[in-house]
């Protein structure tokens, strides 16, 4: 069973700016990621299992992958590594999240190219400092005004 989607009224007064893919097969956390998410003014789809997500990646443009380790059937990390792989998708940063925390289950999603591991139960502001931290690291957005260089016109004499 989905969350309750971001009603329409919200996406009119917020435009959507990027979009988020939540891979969690436990409702509760699938529920406060959306929300988490939705708050920062993302666009949410979520995805209960290894083929959702696919199905999700293979039809929308998604921005950035919250993906539970500890999926039923294919594991996190086989979504990782086939997010990489086959599918190519190399620019979307993926943040990794599990109940177990050790350094084994770390080096994994490291493997299998994770840009960043959460450990549960973790903070919504966890999750939306990370969120933010990788979108601005994968930013296309023009540098900002005063930045920019202006064209050099020398003085005449």
């Amino acid at each position: 069973m989905q969350p309750d989607p971001v009603t329409r009224s919200n996406l009119l007064e917020l435009p959507a700016k990027q979009t988020a893919l939540v891979v969690e097969d436990d409702p509760p956390v699938q529920r406060a990621m959306l929300k988490a998410l939705a708050r920062m003014n993302m666009r949410v789809f979520v995805a209960s299992h290894y083929r959702d997500a696919l199905r999700h990646l293979e039809v929308s443009n998604i921005d950035i992958v919250c993906v539970d380790i500890g999926l039923p059937n294919e594991s996190g990390y086989e979504l990782c590594e086939y997010i990489r792989g086959p599918m190519a998708l190399t620019r979307i940063p993926i943040i990794a999240t599990s109940e177990r925390g050790t350094s084994i289950d770390m080096a994994h999603a490291e493997g299998a190219r994770a840009n960043a591991f959460l450990l549960k139960p973790f903070a919504m502001h966890e999750l939306a400092d990370c969120v933010r931290s990788l979108l601005d690291r994968t930013s296309s957005r023009p540098p900002p005004r005063h930045t920019l260089a202006l064209p050099y016109e020398p003085l005449v004499a």
